[in-house]
């Protein structure tokens, strides 16, 4: 077994043994339906935007017949989402879904096996430890967490009451990918000490200017706000949540945790040392508070990755660039070549053979029924977690933040 396969398995041990107890809450902790082959999967979907509706619930649709599969209940804080929602089920499926813009509501139900959650940013985390605790599967999108605790609650409670849960970095599952991560596990790079990693657009991103739009009474503002401080209805915040602090950590959460996940993939998924990142409101002064223009830097055991997004400018190359000894590869070319490499380079190019792929969604259905790991467990939605988490804080207060594995704690240092 290789070290990069030691380092993720030690892992995943780590944060799966010895969890503390996390109290049921509101559910309890009801026996889980045992599915037989031909038992129909329930499943409701949380969160009925475009990603929600076209990319969640519209793979448990597409896969109705393979993996018998029905949608039966249908959650959104925006009554003009829940409302296309449950058309869109009903011409699915030939019959309305349940509907509320309560999630709690969703999973107090004895009959539904699993959920989809494609909600807001700082909504996912909170949804899917009460989802656990109510002994619900889990399809959750990517980041899975804005604050530490949230994502400590999460991590514990799938742990503790042994649900299956998919986090939506759908790389995971794309058989280029996982062909890429055994070639650089092989070692064929010599010691990889730096990683590249870039998302850029050329536009505001996540300005709608529809938001003016959308009246308060269309909104269930206090289920949206969820945890949050009490403020007036505000339908910028609510349209465009991707640019305030109160629901996302911002970029390195939004695009950066699909690539640095890449990134500590091909690495044996250790967790981040530590994280710094400058950047500012450089391009589109429209009111937002996250950062238009950001670089981080994120130290793991034994190298670091270099992550930036930019909005002023979509010119880019690779998503992800590993530079080892040996050389160089990259997710654009998918060939391990001897550019930059030392005395000991590679000689001629080493091209990645793809390895069967599989839908993201599918392969989470497939394993609530055979109780398999899927492809993006729990830990890595915390590992993202965490890394951008301590790049939002280190931008936003100026300073050097770590993060303490054994306490599961992130702190200036």
């Amino acid at each position: 077994m290789s070290t990069d396969q030691q380092n993720r398995r030690e892992f995943i041990r780590r944060t799966t043994a010895g969890a503390a107890g996390i109290a049921q809450g509101a559910f309890g902790a009801p026996a889980k339906r045992v599915l037989g082959a031909n038992d129909r999967l329930l499943v409701a979907q949380i969160g009925c935007g475009g990603r929600g509706m076209s990319w969640v619930a519209g793979q448990v649709y597409r896969f109705r017949e393979q993996e018998n599969t029905e949608i039966i209940a249908v959650c959104d804080v925006w009554k003009r989402n829940l409302n296309a929602a449950v058309d869109r089920v009903e011409k699915w499926y030939g019959k309305k879904p349940f509907a509320t813009s309560k999630y709690k509501e969703i999973l107090s139900m004895k009959e539904i096996d699993a959920v989809g959650i494609a909600t807001p940013d700082h909504m996912h985390s909170r949804i899917l430890a009460d989802a656990a605790r109510a002994k619900k599967d889990m399809y959750c999108e990517k980041p899975m967490a804005s604050n530490l605790n949230d994502a400590r609650d999460a991590l514990h409670s799938v742990q503790d009451n042994q649900v299956i849960c998919q986090i939506g970095v759908q790389r995971r599952s794309d058989g280029r990918h996982k062909a890429a991560a055994e070639l650089l596990q092989s070692g064929i790079l010599g010691t990889i000490s730096e990683i590249e990693a870039a998302w850029h657009d050329s536009g505001p991103r996540w300005l709608k200017p529809d938001y003016e739009s959308i009246k308060e009474d269309e909104v269930d503002w206090e289920e949206f706000r969820m945890n949050l401080p009490r403020r007036p209805y505000n339908p910028m915040h609510f349209r465009c949540w991707h640019l305030w602090e109160d629901y996302t950590v911002g970029t390195p959460g939004l695009l950066g945790s699909h690539l640095v996940d890449v990134a500590t993939w091909f690495m044996g998924d250790p967790m981040p040392l530590r994280a710094v990142a400058l950047g500012g409101v450089y391009v589109w002064q429209d009111g937002r508070e996250h950062a238009d223009t950001l670089d981080c830097t994120i130290e793991y055991p034994g190298f670091i990755v270099e992550y930036s997004t930019r909005l002023g400018n979509s010119k880019s190359g690779p998503e992800v660039t590993f530079y080892g000894t040996k050389g160089t590869f990259d997710t654009a070319r998918f060939t391990a070549v001897g550019e930059g490499g030392g005395q000991d380079k590679l000689t001629e190019p080493v091209k990645v053979v793809p390895q069967k792929g599989e839908d993201h969604v599918q392969n989470w259905l497939q394993c609530i029924r055979t109780r398999e790991t899927p492809n993006a467990p729990v830990q890595l939605g915390y590992a993202h977690s965490v890394m951008g988490i301590m790049c939002y804080k280190s931008w936003k207060y100026g300073n050097r933040f770590c993060y303490d594995a054994e306490r599961e704690e992130i702190y200036p240092g």
